[in-house]
């Protein structure tokens, strides 16, 4: 019971997190099309969606050559049984422009 109590507080927040790093690899896809301004927004927005406490600001985009990088960096912190875990999100994804 514990196992599940503590699961049910620590994975969604891995959910959430591999949520975000889909967002960021779906939008690269949209680099050509769409502008850096706008795929920094619509991660934006489904990372709120998420429940993670990703900024905008926090979201950074740029092109390298002929690859878009997008890095974004989070943490967030839960109490279970008085222990603190915090789940630390720093990832980025490089893909090349079509």
């Amino acid at each position: 019971v514990l196992v599940g109590i503590a699961l049910f507080k620590i994975v969604p927040l891995h959910i959430a997190g591999n949520t975000v790093l889909d967002a960021m690899s779906e939008q690269t896809n949209f680099a050509k099309v769409k502008s850096l301004d706008k795929i920094q927004y619509e991660i934006f927005v489904i990372a709120q969606d998420a429940g993670t406490p990703l900024v905008l600001q926090d979201i950074k985009i740029r092109r390298h050559g002929s690859d878009v990088i997008v890095s974004a960096k989070y943490t967030q912190s839960v109490s279970v049984f008085g222990y603190n875990y915090t789940y630390g999100f720093d990832k980025s994804v490089q893909k090349p422009v079509f």
